[in-house]
């Protein structure tokens, strides 16, 4: 189990590093790794409650979140520490008196993270040691950036450690499947990128798809008001583009009967049960020589956007450490 984990998550590490929509997926895995978080707290708060909250929206058939403002406040909090540039110490992210084992510094770096997190736990009864583990793994050396998904919470880490036996292959068990789940999510955000950039290669007037594109990986919640605003053009043009690319399959409205439109990007539609997933063998992916100057104006499309709107850029993609960096946290 603790190679699956290893390998699980030095896959997820070693892609999310080159890949062009890690913000986007950055962004995702949050909202994943804080709703793990706050359930282990008795919290009823599903991925798709964090979505909404995040994005600032009520969806169809969805409850209301109590104390929601608490909520977000702690998810921007939380956020705003991942994309830190400097990486602290993994001594600063446990800021409770420390009884290690004798031989802790020879276990395996994730088995010195589950140590740590749950000395953390008992001491903490908040959902700190829960959303701290991205951090203290990239300061392990485990990860090269802080990777969200990667909150193995565990109540039974709270108890006296009788329960050796089956915490740690459950811990194993749980980061293992979190990566394999982040490096799903990945697959499908890339996957969106590309159908996208083919479309607009086809497209013989693409006009202002391209910017509303690169709009939905950093804004993944899009409605006509807010596409006018940002692109400058008219709400009913807004209204009109947002119907065509959801024709094209690259975005999905999920409104219901509500007075205001919504969509968000097929990935997440199907994340959420707003579409069923697709039956069936994933098609081929094409080459991408035809497609390398949408791409390109894709990616400037997404850089522009980011310079326009700094509160959205990618501050983790450049916060990894040297290797000197990381063997001197260890």
């Amino acid at each position: 189990m603790l190679e699956r984990a290893s390998l699980a998550i030095g896959r997820l590490d070693a892609r999310l590093s080159s890949s062009p929509v890690r913000a986007a997926w950055r962004e995702r895995a949050a909202w994943t790794g804080f709703a793990d978080a706050r359930r282990a707290q008795g919290t009823e708060l599903d991925e798709i409650d964090v979505f909404a909250l995040d994005c600032g929206a009520s969806l169809p058939q969805r409850r209301p979140i109590a104390f929601a403002n608490e909520e977000l406040t702690a998810l921007r909090a939380w956020q705003a520490d991942l994309a830190k540039p400097q990486a602290p110490h993994w001594r600063e992210l446990i800021p409770v008196t420390l009884d290690l084992p004798p031989d802790w510094g020879d276990r395996p770096a994730l088995l010195r993270a589950l140590e740590l997190t749950a000395q953390h736990a008992r001491a903490d009864r908040g959902a700190g040691p829960w959303l701290g583990m991205p951090a203290l793994l990239k300061a392990l050396g485990v990860t090269r950036t802080p990777l969200p998904c990667l909150v193995a919470a565990d109540k039974a880490l709270r108890l006296a450690p009788r329960d050796r036996d089956a915490i740690v292959p459950r811990y194993l068990k749980a980061l293992a499947a979190a990566a394999e789940a982040g490096l799903e999510r990945l697959d499908g955000v890339e996957a969106e990128r590309l159908r996208a950039a083919s479309v607009i290669a086809r497209a013989l007037r693409p006009g202002t798809l391209v910017g509303l594109m690169a709009l939905s990986q950093r804004q993944p919640l899009i409605t006509p008001l807010g596409i006018a605003r940002t692109l400058g053009i008219t709400v009913s043009g807004a209204g009109k583009l947002l119907a065509r690319a959801a024709r094209e399959g690259l975005v999905v409205e999920i409104s219901g009967r509500q007075a205001w439109r919504a969509y968000i990007p097929p990935d997440l539609a199907v994340a959420y049960g707003f579409r069923r997933r697709p039956a069936g063998r994933p098609t081929l992916a094409a080459s991408l020589a035809p497609l390398d100057a949408t791409l390109a104006r894709f990616d400037a499309e997404m850089a522009a956007f980011a310079e326009r709107f700094p509160e959205l850029a990618d501050a983790g993609a450049t916060d990894e450490p040297a290797a000197d960096d990381v063997q001197a946290q260890r």
